[in-house]
């Protein structure tokens, strides 16, 4: 039984990418990458943390039932592989989820290595097998020391994309890295997690 409060789909394929939300919860902030990568062929399915998320201390373990209830959801569209791509807290919430299960691919951007009541020991993102594009900014703390140490962590495979400048999350698409970002992003599903 799954239950998500509110989802989108984007495009259509088999290869399924799914969008965890920051701490905001705001999906529709993901809306211009998930028309991108729909037209890449992938069916892109963002979604919203349930209300009861908002409330204090509940967020990080609410969110992670939401992207399991997420996952549960995009298998029923009879998808080949799953992607996960979050940014913030979804990046947290998506590694936690693949420290336990095997996705096609794993995009963390600005993620912490622990936010209130999840953490990622270094024997959890050690069983992380997925192939990983860890994405922040060199001047985002604790951001970036948490993605350069969960690079040095998790074995590969895996990449490492780091900016200049205090952009943090999904602000990361915009301004001078977007085009590097893009095209990295669009190199590393192509490999990893290629459409039919």
């Amino acid at each position: 039984m799954y239950h998500v409060a509110s989802t989108t789909l984007y495009g259509q394929g088999t290869r399924a990418i799914i969008l965890s939300n920051e701490g905001d919860n705001n999906s529709f902030a993901w809306v211009p990458m998930a028309q991108q990568l729909a037209t890449l062929g992938y069916l892109v399915l963002g979604y919203a943390y349930r209300p009861q998320v908002a409330t204090a201390n509940g967020l990080p373990s609410q969110g992670l039932r939401d992207l399991r209830a997420a996952i549960a959801f995009i298998h029923t569209h009879h998808v080949t592989g799953i992607t996960l791509m979050g940014s913030s807290l979804g990046g947290l919430i998506s590694l936690k989820e693949a420290t336990a299960e095997q996705f096609d691919a794993l995009v963390p951007i600005s993620a912490p290595v622990a936010f209130e009541d999840v953490q990622l020991s270094d024997t959890e993102l050690q069983r992380i097998t997925t192939p990983k594009l860890f994405v922040t900014s060199d001047q985002n703390d604790p951001y970036t020391s948490d993605t350069y140490h969960m690079f040095d962590v998790t074995p590969q495979p895996k990449e490492e994309r780091i900016y200049p400048g205090r952009r943090h999350g999904l602000a990361l698409f915009q301004g001078t890295s977007g085009p590097d970002l893009l095209s990295a992003l669009r190199q590393f599903l192509q490999h990893y997690a290629p459409v039919n």
